[in-house]
């Protein structure tokens, strides 16, 4: 079934006839128009910048850039594209491993969010807080830093928030503290016809939502394929007061993975936990000069 699924959105979404082959002049004055001359560019270098992503993936190049400044100009960018049946990319930091801001088509829209960076509310005491597209994780932890508070989804790049929620992201502290679809409580997404929806109301952040549609979930890992997300309401958690790290070895990965079992089952709080067997370990030893002992291991 999801194979099926995924392959009549790609006949879809590779479909031609669904968008124009070039950028029309008057959809050029009209998206100018939205966000200024100073925000929309057309050259090679800057579009360049724009096709690809940290993964292996290629694919077309944006016909043009936008830097819109709020999420009107983003839900009016999208009238304008939807109207002129052209294809729309959402960018954050380009730090994503999934090809999702690489372009299939040279017509598209690619619509960088960078420039929306404020964090739009922080409420200490519910613990949460709601950020736009441009905020990454290290600057809202940056932030955060004289409140006790932090944000604790770490997928190793200093990715948007934003595009985080989009591609569902994890890292190794899910073990503890879930991945951003436990995380979310609140998202603002602009639809592509220009819509504003609030997943879970418009300024609601509370954490039992039993009534309606889930919508929240339904946007978590869409990447950008239902809309784009332009403002997000995550939880926070409590700075720990002290933070432990190990490496225990074991006779084989049997008994490694009993023992992480047994970690979980008696609810010991561990953060992060990975297994790792001899051969990565050696791999490991010879790309960073160490010298741990060749044994299956956990990592904590």
């Amino acid at each position: 079934m999801r194979l099926l699924l995924g392959n009549t959105l790609r006949s879809f979404f590779l479909d031609k006839r669904f968008y124009s082959q070039k950028i029309g002049d008057d959809a050029i004055k009209a998206l100018t128009s939205v966000v200024g001359a100073k925000n929309i560019d057309f050259s090679q270098a800057v579009c360049e910048q724009h096709d690809h992503d940290e993964s292996i993936h290629t694919g077309g190049q944006p016909a043009a850039v936008i830097w819109p400044s709020d999420v009107n100009q983003v839900s009016e960018v999208m009238k304008i594209c939807s109207k002129e049946k052209l294809p729309m990319i959402p960018f954050g930091t380009g730090s994503g491993l999934e090809g999702g801001v690489v372009p299939l088509f040279n017509n598209s829209i690619c619509i960088n969010l960078q420039n929306m960076n404020k964090i739009q509310r922080l409420d200490i005491e519910d613990l949460c807080v709601t950020v736009e597209p441009g905020i990454t994780r290290k600057s809202l932890n940056e932030e955060l830093r004289s409140t006790g508070l932090w944000f604790p989804i770490d997928p190793g790049a200093d990715a948007s928030v934003c595009g985080m929620a989009a591609t569902n992201a994890s890292g190794t502290n899910a073990v503890r503290y879930g991945t951003m679809k436990q995380n979310i409580l609140n998202m603002e997404v602009v639809l592509p016809n220009g819509d504003i929806l609030y997943t879970s109301g418009k300024d609601q952040q509370c954490l039992k939502r039993s009534s309606g549609y889930n919508l929240t979930e339904l946007f978590v890992g869409s990447e950008g394929t239902l809309g784009i997300i332009t403002s997000v309401t995550t939880k926070l958690h409590g700075l720990p007061e002290c933070v432990l790290s190990g490496v225990c070895p074991f006779p084989s990965i049997a008994d490694a993975v009993t023992t992480a079992i047994q970690i979980k089952q008696f609810g010991i709080p561990i953060a992060r936990m990975e297994l790792v067997d001899q051969k990565t370990l050696s791999e490991v030893n010879n790309q960073s000069k160490l010298e741990l002992n060749l044994a299956d291991s956990l990592f904590f």
